[in-house]
């Protein structure tokens, strides 16, 4: 869908493909990694194993990092990948250094518990307050109709790990479409938006939707694989939830660095299947006689490393709803996808947010990016692109946050 006016790029782009693979068995390798290695353009291959990735003119000369749990990372020339339909890139799988990692207790519960505690938090997690710049990104989509995308540059005030004070953020610039059709008898609006992806950083909130002290009263916890990962051995801890507890919570996997216990991502998932009231965790207005449910709600997070200190850097949300007026056999399909990455740790202009600007949990994105707006700043990044990934969008970001800010 083409949201704004197009204006021609001086700088040429050109995009390649690839197909990642097991170098042994040859099957693909979903999710793996690419970046380019001088700049903050990178991707993340399909379920397939394939990736499309755009490269200025100005990076033809550099080379791409491809890096996959499991695997040795592998750096290729961009200029390799020219001329080529679908270049295959084939990873060797890596032994793990088991001399570099530490002997710990195989309970994982006690794993849990030991990174999630004071004398870990303090060790791994910055002791004092960062002000940030991020980008965020949320759509809505029908079926395969786009109702509404929306697009913002934030400012974000992260306070201490240690710390029980929320965190704060505000729009800095923003954009956004909806495109509501007049035979759409039912309209999707998302509130609180980047608030809710802060609130995913597990490190400094309650842990997923429990107090962090009964933790092991509502999951239970298990021994993953052992991984590696951008050169870090990585012990993962798959988590569920106990049996018997009414409460609809959370499944998913935990990834500690192995020396220190940091916590370097964790996915997991709402258990819906078979709560027909799941939609009420959701929904805070519907139509009386709308019938609804949740198909999943998914959650990623990722951290990174600076200066010896973790602390968030990405967070995706993926939602997805069916709903159906009583008596009507027509079920209709929404997706909600949110996604935050931050772009910049060193924002002092974050360090005080005004209440007045903070962004808020009854604020509707949709609504408010309009008071943001400002065409100048996106430049040749003219067109929102729903199905891009965000990674693609960050270094044209960074870039004009650089010039306005200079």
């Amino acid at each position: 869908m083409l949201l704004f006016a197009v204006t021609a790029s001086a700088q040429e782009i050109r995009t390649i493909n690839g197909r990642i693979e097991d170098a042994s068995s040859g099957y693909p390798l979903p999710f793996a990694s690419i970046s380019l290695m001088n700049s903050s353009f990178s991707n993340v291959a399909n379920s397939e194993g394939e990736f499309s990735l755009k490269i200025p003119q100005e990076n033809m000369d550099d080379s791409l990092l491809v890096s996959c749990l499991g695997y040795r990372n592998l750096k290729v020339a961009v200029a390799d990948f020219m001329g080529k339909k679908n270049r295959r890139v084939k990873l060797e799988p890596t032994a793990l250094d088991i001399r570099s990692i530490t002997v710990r207790s195989d309970d994982a519960a006690e794993l849990f518990k030991s990174a999630f505690s004071s004398r870990y938090i303090k060790k791994n997690y910055p002791s004092e307050a960062a002000g940030m710049s991020g980008f965020y990104r949320e759509t809505i989509r029908k079926g395969n109709k786009y109702i509404s995308l929306s697009e913002a540059v934030v400012d974000i005030l992260k306070q201490p790990y240690s710390s029980l004070a929320g965190d704060n953020i505000a729009i800095y610039k923003g954009r956004g479409n909806t495109n509501r059709n007049v035979s759409d008898t039912l309209f999707l609006q998302l509130q609180g938006g980047p608030v809710t992806s802060l609130q995913l950083d597990i490190v400094k909130n309650p842990f997923i939707g429990v107090d962090m002290l009964t933790a092991t009263d509502f999951y239970e916890f298990r021994p993953g694989p052992v991984m590696f990962m951008d050169d870090m051995n990585i012990y993962t801890i798959d988590f569920n939830q106990v049996e018997g507890i009414s409460d609809i919570l959370f499944r998913g996997r935990i990834f500690l660095e192995s020396q220190t216990l940091a916590v370097v991502r964790i996915e997991f998932e709402m258990n819906v299947e078979g709560r027909s009231d799941a939609w009420k965790a959701f929904v805070r207005k519907k139509p009386a006689d709308m019938q609804m449910g949740v198909d999943w709600a998914r959650y990623q997070v990722n951290y990174r490393q600076k200066e010896g200190r973790w602390h968030m850097d990405y967070a995706r949300i993926d939602l997805r709803f069916n709903a159906k007026y009583r008596g009507k056999w027509l079920k209709n399909k929404y997706d909600i996808t949110t996604e935050l990455a931050i772009t910049d740790t060193d924002n002092k202009s974050a360090m005080k947010i005004p209440s007045a600007e903070r962004f808020r949990m009854k604020d509707i994105l949709q609504k408010k990016v309009a008071d943001f707006q400002n065409d100048s700043f996106w430049e040749n990044y003219n067109i929102i692109e729903p199905d891009a990934k965000i990674e693609t969008i960050i270094n044209r970001i960074i870039r004009q946050l650089k010039r306005e800010r200079e």
